[in-house]
């Protein structure tokens, strides 16, 4: 119980690195959540750097969630515990003490604790995820779907309870983050209307170029990005 908890807690710190923002500083002395959509997240910090900043803080992402997991497997612990352990990343991630409990939406961590548990569902999300952009080329929405029938497919392949709770509890996070943002302010009217758009596009409107070249992006903890793609 007490290694448990210890992995979990530096699953958490470790999760909570904000590589996005950390690259976006180094490189262009740039804070992004005061540049383009407002998101500490590899599609943001594409917007600013190109695109070989989506594969590496992408890939860097990936590797902090399954890191932690795959300490958890090398000292012995069950299953249930390196999805605790996974989970714990995910939410530091998306509440990264580091930038005043602000963060991504998760996806690309979820995919690394996948990358570590489970291969097979890692596999059927990223068909999913390649066909349905392929054909509606709505990339949030797509996402969304693919991230939700995780769990489904753990249950149809037959795995065990926790690889199906633990995947539906990672997509739960990121469905709760999609929709609080970072701790931004819904406006006086429409707020369903926003709301509507956060858990759908992963945004407050529904076109995306009207919200990333937006001029009005807030400064400090206010900050409510909305990514398009990763989760950042």
């Amino acid at each position: 119980m007490t290694l448990t908890v210890l992995l979990a807690a530096s699953a958490y710190l470790f999760g909570a690195i904000p590589l996005a923002y950390i690259l976006g500083k180094a490189v262009k002395g740039t804070d992004l959540r005061r540049y383009g959509s407002g998101a500490v997240t590899g599609s943001n910090a594409g917007e600013l750097m190109g695109k070989w900043a989506v594969v590496v803080v992408g890939c860097l992402d990936i590797l902090k969630g399954a890191a932690p997991v795959w300490a958890a497997q090398y000292l012995g612990e069950g299953l249930a515990q390196q999805m605790s352990i996974g989970i714990a990343g995910v939410v530091g991630h998306n509440w990264s003490p580091y930038l005043n409990f602000q963060g991504g939406r998760g996806f690309t961590v979820v995919l690394g604790v996948l990358l570590a548990v489970g291969r097979m569902e890692l596999l059927l999300f990223g068909i999913i995820a390649v066909f349905g952009v392929t054909f509606s080329g709505n990339i949030p929405v797509v996402m969304g779907i693919s991230l939700l029938l995780v769990p489904f497919w753990s249950f149809a392949l037959g795995n065990e309870v926790a690889l199906v709770w633990g995947n539906g509890s990672m997509a739960f996070i990121v469905f709760v983050k999609r929709i609080v943002g970072n701790m931004g302010r819904l406006p006086e009217t429409g707020g369903a209307a926003v709301l509507w758009c956060r858990l759908l596009y992963d945004r407050d409107t529904k076109e995306r170029g009207e919200w990333v070249r937006r001029e009005d992006v807030p400064e400090g903890p206010t900050t409510d990005p909305a990514p398009e793609a990763y989760n950042e």
